[in-house]
């Protein structure tokens, strides 16, 4: 496995200049002090550019040169989901630890592909599951493990989440595709993940890497 990053400024690469990666670039400023994007990466050149702009990172309009020219401790994945797989794998094959964005694959036998080419590189594979940190799950997490509820045998959860047609018409119109990974999977996805994570995971266990 690979060192820890010590006494010096974690520095990140991303990929995919759309909306979520605003979220990233508001993350690299609050943690400035311990971060540094060095480099973004988009095929449209207007996404590239406003990215450069904003954060100052050297742009690449081609993937395969960042992570070749790049310095990087950490390639970040803000692509469309159908690509995450591919590119995680090349970041990992070349070097790099990665953080993507989920869902992490759109199919089982592409997430195992990571994970595996994660532990043959002795790299780190992070997905993003930011929402186990809102402030309502940690509350029941917590009443979970003090077994407020008694032993839980069955969890029922309904999704009441919608999506406006402007969310799908958005970029390049890769939202609610095939390669999107079946919207209502990946949407459904992550509460799923959230209770499977307070109800059924063992005290101290984690599911990510």
């Amino acid at each position: 496995m690979s060192e820890t990053i010590q006494n010096r400024k974690i520095k990140f690469a991303l990929v995919g200049c759309g909306r979520i990666s605003n979220n990233h670039f508001g993350s690299f400023e609050v943690l400035q002090e311990d971060c540094e994007l060095v480099a973004v990466c988009d095929i449209d050149p207007a996404a590239l550019e406003a990215a450069v702009k904003r954060t100052g990172a050297k742009g690449y309009a081609r993937y395969t040169e960042m992570l070749a020219e790049t310095d990087a401790d950490v390639i970040v994945i803000t692509t469309p989901s159908g690509l995450h797989p591919e590119q995680a794998v090349e970041a990992l094959e070349a070097g790099f630890h990665v953080v993507t964005e989920k869902p992490m694959a759109t199919c089982f036998t592409d997430g195992e592909r990571m994970v595996q080419a994660a532990d043959k590189a002795g790299k780190r594979l992070f997905v993003v599951k930011q929402n186990r940190l809102n402030a309502t799950l940690q509350l029941l997490k917590r009443a979970v493990a003090e077994q407020r509820f008694g032993k839980i045998c069955m969890v029922h959860l309904n999704v009441f989440w919608t999506r406006p047609q402007s969310y799908y018409d958005q970029g390049s119109g890769w939202r609610g595709t095939w390669e999107d990974g079946r919207r209502r999977v990946h949407e459904s996805g992550q509460p799923l993940r959230r209770f499977d994570g307070m109800a059924y995971r063992p005290s101290g266990g984690s599911a990510g890497r």
